[in-house]
């Protein structure tokens, strides 16, 4: 028997919402953790509990007895935890924007944990699932996901509370990889090849994380069924021809219906960041994605869009700005 490995030390529930604790094998199992005890047969080949829903607070100890087997798991707080997901602006490094030194700062509340990725051969990520839950530290900050570490310290700061930024990213990452195989064909979607963006063209050089539900399979299910308390999605850069802007609102719709089964949360908060503008691809069909962002927010419940066009630098597909951006994704957090 085990443990999912995100459960590990330092790590943060989302407070006030049921606590979930899950692993894999058969036999017996006890949970205790802030006073809240639970024991249990498992007779299936994977488990799942859930804890009364709790209230900010902590460091608090998790023990949890695996037939013979005691675990037991230390520093952990009952915070907010969200999910970062997307590409490339998603994955982009706080030692790669102009971020001001004052906003670069450690805080031992604010917690990171990173989905495994595809990413090209040879780039080596500083933080992996592996590394388990990592403090913010001056030293290790640099090699957070900038969006992820600006917008949960933020978040952090302004409520006074721990804070667990969990990362799913993958640069150059189309939609059609995050869902299940297939996904989009079941709901009558269906772009021919030579109108799709070079994003879409798998091989061994080229985004081999775009076959399709390759990084729901390989990167999201790392975090299904966490409990979360909202997530961020910045993706779409990559589906941006004219034929695929047309179609991005209601793939994003299928999206969110999807995750928000995963995580077995109807009510599951989405900020979707709106893609910024860029010099290079300011035409029509860059525009009528960015729309298509702002749209979500009226089909979908629980969804919010965040504004970038007018805070970006046109002339980068990345801008290094941001901090600025981040105020907003908290403001979007924090309701």
């Amino acid at each position: 028997m085990k443990l999912n490995p995100i459960f590990r030390d330092h790590m943060v529930f989302a407070a006030n919402l049921p606590i979930r604790i899950y692993g894999e094998g058969k036999g017996s199992v006890k949970i205790d953790f802030a006073g809240q005890a639970t024991s249990f047969i498992s007779a299936e080949d994977s488990w799942f509990t859930e804890l009364e829903p709790m209230t900010y607070g902590g460091p608090y100890t998790l023990t949890v007895v695996l037939d013979d087997e005691t675990v037991t798991l230390r520093d952990i707080y009952v915070g907010e935890v969200y999910l970062f997901a997307g590409q490339s602006n998603m994955e982009w490094k706080l030692h790669g924007t102009n971020t001001p030194e004052e906003k670069r700062v450690a805080n031992p509340l604010l917690r990171l944990f990173c989905a495994p990725r595809l990413g090209e051969e040879g780039k080596q990520e500083r933080y992996t699932p592996e590394s388990g839950w990592v403090q913010a530290e001056k030293d290790g900050i640099e090699f957070w996901s900038a969006i992820g570490y600006l917008a949960g310290n933020e978040v952090s700061q302004k409520k006074g509370i721990a804070v667990g930024v969990i990362c799913a990213y993958q640069g150059a990452s189309v939609i059609e990889t995050w869902v299940p195989k297939g996904t989009f064909e079941k709901h009558d979607i269906s772009i021919a090849e030579a109108l799709k963006t070079n994003s879409h063209f798998c091989s061994e050089d080229n985004c081999p994380w775009n076959e399709h539900g390759k990084l729901y399979e390989f990167t999201l299910q790392w975090a299904v069924p966490f409990q979360l308390t909202g997530v961020v999605w910045y993706q779409g850069e990559s589906d941006s021809t004219a034929a695929e802007s047309a179609v991005y609102e209601k793939e994003l719709g299928i999206l969110i219906d999807i995750w928000r089964k995963d995580f077995r949360r109807e009510d599951l908060p989405f900020c979707i960041i709106q893609i910024a503008d860029f010099d290079n691809r300011n035409d029509d069909d860059w525009r009528r994605l960015q729309q298509a962002q702002i749209d979500i927010q009226y089909s979908r419940p629980y969804v919010k869009t965040v504004i970038s066009k007018d805070i970006c630098e046109t002339d980068m597909i990345h801008p290094v700005s941001k901090h600025v951006l981040s105020e907003r994704v908290a403001n979007c957090l924090m309701g």
